[in-house]
């Protein structure tokens, strides 16, 4: 294999050295790819590649989400492995990434900002103090590789956040924090999580990020790959909130909503389905 070959398809998409970057992947299709040709895929050369296209000045930032925590779970930052897939636990093991501290939603973080991401002490997921509002003010970009904005957007739900929005309330989880081999302390943790009967749905938004340019679909060898200014996102997202009732973002369901309430009741009788046993949504998706 061309040793560039990663880093080649990463310099199609025209990134800045010097950017702020979120990456979300699903490096399985790349994986696959790479079992073809000779080395195969490396994803800590993947990782490699994704630093040096943003530079010495850059900053690189991967969900490492834990989202499936519930109350009086544990969490370690140094140990709790995320459910975010291969490139944040590889990144994870990396010494040159720091983690950030919410443990519903960290991100593992390198480069300039990394310090003053790992700093921050947002006890809610998406709020003002958030990464998420972090990486809105400092015009980063969010790249999804072989994902969609439909699928994997979670910086939508920081603008339904900051934005009120009405089928959204809030939630408290008192997760156990466990760090520099102290006795765990219980800290609680806010999630602006969905009420019953409503559910994502964001293919209107893909479609108008898409149209005005604010997301940029490319076809790579044959991996897609979209890119989205984020500070540009977030007042479209805003508007369709305030003007359009989240018509591109959210819907009702009256049947989920049945579903939901006759789980809620079950539960409450310590009865639990097998969904909600592997279920990685505590509410928010």
């Amino acid at each position: 294999m061309n040793p560039h070959y990663y880093l080649d398809m990463i310099r199609q998409l025209d990134i800045k050295p010097g950017s702020l970057m979120m990456v979300t992947a699903d490096v399985t299709r790349l994986a696959l790819l790479g079992r073809r040709k000779e080395p195969a895929f490396d994803i800590d050369h993947f990782i490699d590649c994704l630093k040096q296209c943003l530079g010495k000045g850059g900053t690189l930032v991967i969900p490492s989400f834990n989202f499936n925590l519930k109350e009086n779970d544990y969490f370690n930052p140094s140990k709790s492995l995320p459910i975010t897939g291969a490139l944040a636990t590889a990144a994870m093991k990396r010494p040159e990434f720091m983690r950030t501290k919410n443990p519903l939603h960290s991100f593992l973080v390198y480069g300039k900002y990394a310090e003053t991401l790992a700093s921050l002490n947002n006890q809610s997921s998406f709020s003002e103090d958030s990464p998420f509002a972090f990486l809105k003010k400092n015009h980063a970009l969010m790249l999804l590789i072989d994902t969609s904005v439909t699928d994997a957007f979670t910086f939508v739900h920081h603008v339904e956040e900051i934005e009120k929005v009405k089928y959204r309330k809030c939630k408290t989880i008192g997760i156990y924090i466990e760090e520099n081999s102290k006795k765990p302390v219980k800290k609680k943790y806010l999630l602006y999580a969905k009420k019953p009967g409503w559910t994502m749905d964001l293919n209107g938004l893909e479609k108008l990020l898409t149209e005005r340019q604010i997301a940029k679909k490319v076809l790579i060898k044959p991996v897609p790959f979209t890119l989205v200014d984020l500070e540009a996102a977030y007042p479209l997202i805003k508007d369709d909130i305030l003007h359009n009732r989240a018509k591109n973002l959210a819907k009702f369901i009256p049947e989920l909503y049945l579903r939901e309430l006759a789980k809620s009741i079950l539960a409450r009788f310590g009865i639990h389905t097998l969904a909600d046993k592997i279920s990685h949504d505590p509410g928010l998706l």
